[in-house]
């Protein structure tokens, strides 16, 4: 432990003028019993998680229980690993203040013992989860692994590189209506009309032993947003829905749709196997790939908020009224990137509003970050 041998060669070369060969047997005595004590701690600890790891199996224990056992375990053996090498650290100290009391001066003495108090103090043990599932323990410079089982790079690559793999993602976009009449409406604001969206994919490798083809699919919640350039605001006129002039000045004015999408893609990713010991892994989304598809959604509220100004002071009119907006969505996707960030476009093949003389339909152009 090199904390401890530090100490050692500090006390050997620092007073090696005062009985040098005893001094170094108690050294070598002291440094074996710690020796000891952290060898049968940690044949204790690993006894201790194997219990646990089998309670694990036999579904007594949950998993999250499982870790916090492991933790409390660990920090119990460290606590103990400390003060055992403590009480050893300083009984050393104590034998050379004794030898150093009968050969050196009051000052000398105290000098020596403020630099071992330093050297003991700096051996600090911390405890914490091992990124590969065990636990590690460090003492001093000394790291201490104890886990379940050996992990090799094997674990790491059959872990990371599974068939199918999961992730969240968000989604940030320029949002508009498109109409045979006009490609976007000018009623909008570009930079304040936007689509954002939260969601977790599935990515699941579609050819067994070729990493070209992929098949995206998940989950996602969806805001879109129209932002006003003028003093307007939507109005249900029977089965219309209109954009007219509000009464009063206003300082902005939006009207969102959310809905809950469920997207499917069939990707091309460019990302080249590799493989280790005689076997070949598939990774993704590590190269350029590039992707089209469909969704379908459900709409889950509509919400217009409307602030302005009267008399000098600020006020708001939001409502969350029906504005015959259609209840269900669908439409076509494509998307181009480079690792974990794309750039994407939507189209919904069904407008907006029902009923309205004129069909607008939302779309969206944006980047994605995530899996």
């Amino acid at each position: 432990m090199k904390p401890l041998q530090l100490l050692c060669m500090f006390l050997i070369v620092a007073f090696g003028g005062i009985t040098a060969q005893d001094l170094k047997d108690e050294i070598a005595q002291t440094k074996r019993s710690i020796d000891s004590i952290v060898t049968a701690e940690k044949a204790q600890l690993k006894e201790r998680l194997r219990t646990i790891e089998e309670q694990l199996d036999r579904k007594e224990i949950t998993l999250a229980e499982s870790r916090q056992l492991k933790m409390r375990a660990a920090r119990e053996s460290a606590k103990t690993i400390s003060v055992k090498t403590r009480e050893q650290s300083h009984k050393l100290s104590a034998l050379v203040h004794q030898r150093i009391a009968e050969n050196r001066t009051l000052s000398d003495t105290l000098t020596y013992k403020a630099e071992v108090q330093k050297t003991i103090d700096s051996i600090v043990i911390e405890t914490r989860p091992s990124r590969i599932g065990g636990t590690e323990i460090r003492i001093g410079n000394d790291h201490i692994y104890i886990g379940r089982r050996h992990y090799k790079v094997e674990d790491y690559l059959d872990r990371d590189y599974k068939r199918t793999q999961g992730g969240l993602y968000f989604a940030l976009a320029f949002h508009n209506l498109n109409s045979s009449e006009h490609f976007s409406n000018n009623h909008f604001r570009l930079w304040g009309s936007k689509s954002v969206e939260i969601g977790y994919t599935r990515n699941t490798r579609l050819l067994k032993n070729n990493n070209l083809l992929h098949l995206n699919y998940g989950l996602s919640w969806m805001m879109d947003k129209l932002k006003m350039k003028e003093d307007e605001h939507f109005v249900k006129n029977g089965n219309i829905t209109e954009i007219v002039p509000y009464p009063k000045e206003t300082i902005k004015s939006k009207f969102k749709t959310m809905y809950l999408i469920l997207p499917i893609n069939l990707e091309f990713d460019l990302t080249d196997s590799f493989t280790y010991n005689d076997k070949t892994y598939y990774p993704t989304h590590q190269a350029f790939r590039v992707g089209v598809g469909t969704y379908v959604g459900a709409l889950l509220t509509t919400k217009q908020k409307v602030k302005y100004t009267e008399n000098g002071s600020t006020h708001k009119d939001m409502n969350r009224k029906y504005y015959n907006v259609n209840e269900w969505t669908y439409g076509v996707s494509a998307h181009i990137g480079y690792g974990n960030f794309a750039f994407y476009a939507r189209y919904s093949l069904v407008p907006l509003f029902t009923n309205n003389p004129i069909n607008e339909y939302p779309f969206s152009v944006g980047i994605r970050l995530g899996h």
